[in-house]
């Protein structure tokens, strides 16, 4: 394992949100909103879930922060509990 797998190993959290997301075209919208974000490594919607879960892979990022993105970009956005 390199240097920087481990310090993103060991640095990053998982963020997990319920969301409205639902076509091809919300995911990639949802994908311009979220590079916006440096602080996001990796995400992934979910979007065969019931509450189409949006994972976040990050470093220092609070929650509120990409549920305002998310809500300014026009989806719904909660977190989920862990």
């Amino acid at each position: 394992m390199s240097a920087t797998t481990i310090y993103d190993t060991l640095f990053s959290e998982v963020l997990v949100f319920k969301t409205n997301v639902s076509s091809d075209d919300d995911v990639e919208k949802v994908g311009r909103v979220l590079a916006s974000e440096s602080n996001i490594t990796r995400w992934n919607i979910d979007r065969d879930d019931i509450d189409r879960v949006l994972r976040i892979e990050c470093e220092q990022l609070q929650p509120e922060a990409v549920i305002k993105l998310l809500r300014d970009a026009g989806f719904a956005c909660e977190e989920l509990p862990d």
